[in-house]
């Protein structure tokens, strides 16, 4: 699989929203026990919800070379997402499908349709679909026994948490309730994703983050994420086509 398709993948792991009004500044807050902060945080998942986003603009920094494209994203609970990637001037290059078990992707440039397991992301790149919601900034925390409380610095609050064979470090705006930055850590600790979440909004009594940058320092890429529309409460299915007469090529 190129380099570009592997983008391609990370990109599934986009989400936010652009609304009509940002979210009030960060303040010095305490008292917050461990477990309502993160009972909190966890209610405002984004994928907790289906939604469609109908337009974000990415930028990809590769090496200092940059390239800059168009997005869109239909996400179903549980862990569905359809993304499609398009130039510019709106031509689609790629549409890739994952859920918890599968990816296909549709290079429509190159006419080839690229079809295997989610364990190749885990296996080949780090990357489980179980860590995929961090991408979008939302909290996932799945030590039950977790009883540390939790100090509020300047209305930031640090957190560690597992998850399977990897660490996440998580700061968290106490106010909001929301991650603003995480990263994910390996066992060797050799390789690092760095997620950065702000430009926060409001909508409907939710927070999102309106900007996102993902950075991995393992293949040196940085992407810049901004989104300019959302739809929530979307009730319909999402169907992937595959390519016709597309080379198919298996990933593992």
């Amino acid at each position: 699989m190129s380099g570009r398709t592997l983008i391609f993948i990370l990109l599934i792991m986009l989400s936010s929203c652009s609304v009509s009004r940002r979210a009030g500044e960060k303040a010095d807050t305490s008292g917050y026990s461990s477990l309502n902060l993160i009972e909190r945080t966890e209610a405002g998942n984004m994928t907790k919800k289906n939604f469609n986003i109908s337009k974000a603009e990415i930028e990809i920094i590769n090496n200092g070379k940059k390239q800059k494209l168009l997005a869109s994203l239909k996400y179903r609970n549980p862990g569905i997402y359809l993304l499609s990637i398009k130039s510019r001037a709106g031509i689609e290059a790629a549409r890739g499908y994952i859920t918890e078990d599968t990816v296909l992707i549709n290079d429509r440039i190159y006419k080839k349709l690229y079809c295997g397991s989610t364990d190749y992301l885990s296996n080949k790149y780090g990357i489980s679909t179980a860590a995929l919601p961090l991408m979008t900034g939302d909290f996932l925390f799945n030590d039950t026994t977790y009883s540390k409380s939790i100090n509020c610095k300047n209305g930031e609050a640090k957190l560690e948490a597992n998850l399977k064979n990897n660490k996440v470090l998580y700061s968290l705006d106490c106010k909001r309730a929301k991650v603003t930055e995480a990263s994910i850590v390996n066992e060797e600790e050799s390789g690092v994703i760095r997620m950065n979440f702000s430009e926060f909004k409001e909508s409907n009594g939710l927070i999102f983050p309106g900007a996102i940058e993902i950075e991995d320092y393992s293949i040196q890429n940085q992407l810049k994420i901004h989104i300019s529309v959302i739809e929530f409460n979307i009730t319909d299915n999402v169907e992937f086509i595959p390519g016709k007469n597309y080379e198919r090529i298996v990933i593992k």
